[in-house]
């Protein structure tokens, strides 16, 4: 009974949630961009867990394991659609190293200082701390488009150019970030315990990309039957749900399962943007139920990680502002562009907390380090972001007439408060 009212009151939150927006509502920018990205459905989901109402007790989270599994399948797919080898070569390669570089450093930067400081903390079980460093580091190189559309809806940004720019690589870094995510899998197939092995990482890699590309290969031979939209969107579920079952039966990432799954749709089906369509329509929805489950078994941890989240945060900005101004300086842009444009590409989002949601899924043990880590930089990281964007790209951003007036008197009404 307590599974029916949950799986009701998940779908309700979740269905409304997604219709909702707040571009317009008056909030700082702040406050607008943890709202849009969804961050406060992770305190709902909190109050509705065993710490709260106790709705989301542990029981009836494991039996909402498969669920996470085809969410978790849903958001990898997602990013591996959008990467048509065809349509990429029409981009700037220019922007393609910028981003290279900046998510490498921020990879790299990351993990070492996350390392060092989970070593130094004794926070995980012996042999672990790699593992989880290089997962922070993967969580940390991601970037969330949010905060720029949010300042792109208030402000009018006359460089295009360095927008272009920031859209690109909040776009594109993404899948960087699974890339790390997934080798860390490869060279530490056993989360690091037992160290490097090779014949574990062989047979790692082989049925990673198999989880992904049979069902893919079934989604593109029943696409070449005669079918409707409903007949596709669900003949695209089942592709999703396989990869999620078999990431859960082997044990590995239903996160790379779902974006080597996408990659292959996205090259090799004659369908790919209804896929891609059916997707993009039912993401925000899944999303906000991963983010109440995420939530409702969070384990809010107040002894050293909190310092451990703090050694993130910083590393993670520091790796921003470095890799952006080194990668810029590399391949220059035919524009000007801040020394200090990385400290606006903070925004982290949505998958970061997927990455790490996937990990402790894995390796139970590392979930509430990990957890506590990104949801407490991410809360951070959104509220501050959109301010962070306006300071850098300073006289290139003018008020939109039309918002010129809401601004001018919400700004006395916060003096007056």
């Amino acid at each position: 009974m307590k599974l029916l009212l949950a799986i009701i009151l998940i779908g309700v939150i979740a269905l409304i949630g997604s219709r909702l927006t707040f571009f317009s509502r008056r909030l700082t920018l702040g406050f607008k961009n943890i709202i849009f990205t969804g961050t406060e459905y992770i305190f709902l989901g909190f109050f509705l867990g065993s710490r709260g109402l106790n709705i989301l007790d542990p029981l009836t989270l494991k039996q909402f394991e498969p669920f996470l599994l085809f969410g978790l399948g849903w958001i990898g797919f997602l990013f591996g659609i959008q990467f048509e080898v065809r349509r990429m070569r029409f981009l700037p390669r220019r922007y393609f190293s910028i981003t290279a570089i900046q998510a490498a450093v921020v990879f790299v930067l990351v993990s070492a200082v996350s390392w060092a400081g989970l070593a130094a903390f004794d926070l995980l079980p012996p042999g672990y701390s790699l593992f989880a460093a290089v997962i922070l580091g993967s969580a940390a190189s991601c970037t969330a488009q949010s905060a720029i559309a949010i300042v792109n809806h208030n402000f009018r940004i006359e460089n295009k150019g360095l927008l272009g720019l920031m859209r690109y690589i909040s776009s594109v870094d993404g899948l960087f970030a699974l890339v790390f995510f997934g080798l860390s899998f490869f060279f530490l197939p056993c989360g690091g315990a037992a160290g490097f092995d090779f014949i574990k990482s062989a047979v790692w890699l082989v049925l990673s990309l198999s989880m992904g590309v049979l069902p893919a290969l079934i989604l593109i031979c029943l696409s070449r039957t005669r079918f409707n939209a409903q007949e596709y969107t669900v003949f695209l579920i089942g592709a999703i749900m396989f990869c999620g079952g078999l990431a859960d039966r082997f044990q590995y990432s239903a996160l790379v399962a779902g974006l080597v799954c996408g990659m292959v749709t996205a090259n090799f089906c004659l369908h790919r943007l209804r896929a891609l369509s059916i997707v993009v329509h039912g993401e925000k929805t899944i999303y906000i139920a991963l983010l109440i489950l995420l939530g409702a078994g969070w384990q809010f941890r107040a002894d050293l990680t909190l310092a451990a989240a703090v050694l993130y945060f910083l590393s993670r900005a520091a790796g921003k502002v470095f890799g952006v101004f080194a990668a810029t300086r590399v391949f220059k842009p035919r524009y000007a562009v801040p020394p200090r444009l990385g400290l606006g590409m903070i925004s982290e989002g949505g998958l970061a907390v997927a990455i790490v949601l996937n990990a402790g899924l894995v390796y139970p043990r590392l979930s509430d380090v990990l957890v506590t880590i990104v949801v407490l930089s991410v809360i951070l990281n959104e509220y501050i972001s959109p301010h962070l964007i306006v300071k850098q790209l300073g006289e290139t951003l003018h008020l939109s007439e039309t918002r010129f007036q809401a601004a001018k008197n919400h700004e006395k009404d916060s003096d007056r408060i």
